[in-house]
């Protein structure tokens, strides 16, 4: 199982991104779709599913998809579901992660696995931070989710996820 996760600070745009990237994976070339849990989710951002496509009539890829790892809760709930869909072979693992503290390394801890794991792919995200009264401030944001988005696609297109 490879692990893809999207660390940084909180409002560091790690929901947003996993949520951009979850559209991706249910859009054409992909084409996954949800078998548990819901998205877009009912209330708020965050979520947690599962994602399947079908490879041929014997195979399929599996996704589990986490966007809050903000707490000990979500972190454990995260857990259990990984663990209520072990009797599929889950090939990718997308979830956010803290940059640091406590709930940082809950979560390492929680799911068994660490950071420098060679199938633990971590990217760093970072806040724009260009002040929103410049006029510049949605220029580099789209530019810096462009950006974030085509490096992504090119990680998860290539080993050792190959999606």
């Amino acid at each position: 199982m490879n692990y893809l996760l999207f660390g940084g600070q909180p409002n560091a745009g790690k929901t947003s991104t996993v949520t951009r990237l979850t559209n991706t994976l249910l859009a054409v070339p992909f084409s996954f779709r949800v078998i548990d849990g819901t998205f877009p989710p009912l209330r708020g951002n965050d979520f947690l599913i599962l994602l399947e496509r079908k490879i041929n009539k014997n195979q399929s890829q599996y996704i589990i998809v986490n966007s809050p790892s903000d707490d000990a809760l979500t972190i454990n709930i995260l857990r259990d579901f990984i663990t209520k869909h072990s009797d599929k072979t889950i090939d990718v693992i997308i979830s956010s992660v803290r940059d640091i503290g406590w709930e940082r390394n809950h979560f390492f801890t929680t799911l068994k696995i660490s950071s420098t794991d060679i199938n633990v792919f971590e990217i760093p995200l970072a806040r724009v931070t260009r002040r929103k009264k410049s006029g510049h401030f949605t220029p580099a944001l789209n530019w810096y989710e462009a950006t974030l988005d085509r490096h992504i696609n090119f990680i998860i297109t290539n080993p050792p996820f190959n999606l």
